[in-house]
């Protein structure tokens, strides 16, 4: 297991992806004996909401792409005494048979899919009719002014940036389209806001503006210690905007997400 994902789940869940998973939980309303897919696991915590809600008598499975997200999830739930059936792939081609579940849960992931449509098309495949899928995805940038300044910041000293990707599917008309045209029905789609809290500044700072320097075309080619003081300098830029959003010695930031819902 990885320590970005040992990370995220000590830091990056508490603060903001366990809030937003009780949110998307509570709107799916799931049933005791139901069968429920968490698209896009990460470490789990939207699998590790719905369980007990579903009892004994139900599945839940979580799947995602990164095997060392997958580790986590599995030390977290056995950790709570949770009982989930874990798997590693592609949404595009997800290794279950039609008509197999009556709930999908994505939380925060569909931005991230190398085929949208496709993905979507294989949940409607192994959703069993009148089953229903929920969704949430980050509404745009121009909402997001931290992470408008960390994409301008990213772009400036690495010659990329993830986080335009994260914010791309902040427009609710073609999140519609994608839903419809991936045959689902009885599509709704709803804005919600959530302010989180970060206790350690500089820790939030580094998982934010942190990058792999085999992905950043500024990095290519350079020493260590000039790649570091790249990041230095990202990081020295970005002091100022992380100021502004602290309170009390915490980052204090809203967060705006639509989530979506429709049925098979």
């Amino acid at each position: 297991m990885s320590y970005l994902a040992e990370s995220y789940e000590r830091f990056m869940v508490p603060s903001l992806f366990a809030p937003w998973a009780t949110y998307l939980v509570q709107r799916a309303k799931p049933q005791l004996g139901e069968h429920v897919l968490d698209l896009a696991c990460g470490t789990g915590i939207v699998a590790r909401n719905v369980a007990p809600r579903v009892g004994s008598r139900g599945i839940v499975i979580g799947l995602d792409a990164n095997p060392d997200m997958i580790d986590m999830a599995r030390i977290a739930a056995k950790r709570d005494h949770i009982a989930i059936e874990w798997h590693t792939g592609p949404a595009e081609q997800l290794p279950f048979p039609d008509e197999n579940f009556d709930l999908i849960l994505c939380q925060f992931g569909l931005m991230f899919f190398t085929n949208r449509l496709a993905a979507l098309k294989e949940m409607h495949r192994v959703l069993r009719k009148n089953g229903r899928i929920v969704l949430s995805v980050w509404q745009g940038l121009d909402r997001h002014p931290f992470y408008q300044t960390l994409h301008d910041v990213s772009q400036r000293h690495f010659g990329k940036s993830s986080v335009e990707t994260v914010f791309s599917l902040g427009n609710s008309a073609e999140l519609h389209k994608l839903l419809t045209d991936s045959d689902f029905r009885q599509v709704a789609i709803e804005p919600m806001s959530i302010t989180a809290y970060f206790p350690r500044p500089e820790e939030f700072l580094a998982w934010e503006i942190d990058i792999n320097p085999a992905e950043a075309p500024a990095l290519h080619n350079l020493d260590k210690e000039a790649q570091q003081a790249i990041m230095a300098a990202a990081r020295q830029d970005m002091q100022s905007p992380l100021e502004e959003v602290m309170q009390e010695n915490q980052v204090v930031l809203p967060f705006h997400a639509h989530i979506a819902q429709a049925r098979k």
